[in-house]
């Protein structure tokens, strides 16, 4: 339920900046100036230059559409609490968790947007939580059988060594996120009577956001159908853009393996996972090892670097976007008072 953000949002949040943060950021620099030294930069510069700069641009603009859907799909996630909030909001708080997540490892990123969605929606980060949760069962399903999927058809006579592993990981990150489910499921149910009843609001509060309302999962399962059809078509626009075309399987699995990678605990959004991961998809669908490099780069600019960029945009510009910190927050309601 809505509460007063007193109650809680004045307890300061878990820093990142943390040794094991700065441990992941010096691995995933390590990593990236090992594949950067790999790079032929003359010949991805030649690549871009002869690429369709419309599909580019089309591809460009299908993934980022994919940020306010995925922010609509939240806001049914949390049901009728947040109704009277704009969706806009939730599509700017969901892009901005995501650069966040682009730069700190194991997905922390995801405690920062429930610790948004405090402040910003006046809920419980428990709350929050939960519906993150949620969305990352079914989206971590979803890959994991799309990649499967796809990867049969694509490779019916002989599974590549490399790709059995990667659904291999694919597979446990799901198992993870739908046993953490099911547990908080029964810890509601089981919770002993000595657990302080703050903790046991939490647990609440975190279990009834985790599974929507019946009338909410039209508009969820949609909108996750919309969000999967775009980031296909991003990919399918990146690889037109450099004169490549691929079966509907073949598609499905260079969406989605690359993917999978990103769940890569150690650095960022599995950074330097995901770009060898990409560049060996590639390779096994017969693309030239310059051209696999020259789409990579670009795939990587766009999806990852950009998004940094952009997301740093975001949080400077926040309080004309509607945006608020914690203490902005404070501010706001004291001049209000």
């Amino acid at each position: 339920m809505s509460e007063p953000l007193i109650e809680e949002g004045g307890k300061p949040f878990p820093s990142f900046l943390r040794w094991e943060t700065f441990l992941s950021l010096g691995l995933t620099a390590g990593l990236l100036t090992f594949l950067v030294a790999q790079i032929d930069f003359d010949s991805v510069l030649h690549d871009l230059a002869q690429s369709d700069k419309t599909y580019i641009l089309l591809g460009f603009l299908a993934h980022y559409a994919t940020y306010p859907v995925r922010g609509l799909r939240w806001r049914y996630t949390l049901g009728d609490i947040t109704r009277d909030i704009p969706a806009r909001t939730f599509g700017l708080i969901v892009f901005f968790y995501n650069a966040v997540d682009n730069v700190v490892p194991a997905k922390l990123g995801d405690l920062y947007a429930a610790h948004m969605a405090r402040i910003n929606f006046r809920i419980r980060r428990s709350s929050a939580l939960g519906s993150i949760v949620f969305l990352r069962l079914i989206d971590a399903w979803i890959v994991f059988l799309l990649a499967g999927v796809s990867s049969w058809f694509a490779f019916s006579k002989h599974l590549p060594e490399g790709v059995a592993w990667v659904l291999g990981g694919g597979f446990l990150l799901a198992l993870i996120v739908t046993a953490t489910s099911v547990s908080i499921m029964l810890i509601k149910h089981t919770t002993p009577s000595w657990v302080p009843s703050r903790i046991s609001e939490m647990i609440e509060a975190f279990h009834d956001n985790m599974w929507p309302a019946r009338k909410d999962w039209p508009p969820i399962l949609s909108l996750t159908v919309i969000i999967w059809s775009l980031e296909t078509l991003w990919i399918f626009c990146l690889i037109k853009a450099f004169g490549v075309s691929l079966s509907l399987p073949e598609l499905i699995f260079l969406t989605q393996i690359p993917l999978l990678a990103s769940a890569f605990p150690l650095t960022p959004s599995g950074a330097g996972a995901v770009e060898i991961t990409l560049f060996g998809c590639l390779q096994l669908l017969g693309v030239p090892a310059s051209l696999a490099a020259s789409i990579t780069v670009l795939n990587r600019l766009i999806d990852y670097w950009l998004h940094i960029g952009l997301g740093g945009l975001v949080w400077a510009f926040r309080t004309p976007l509607g945006i608020h910190t914690l203490r902005e927050r404070y501010t706001l309601r004291s001049e209000s008072d």
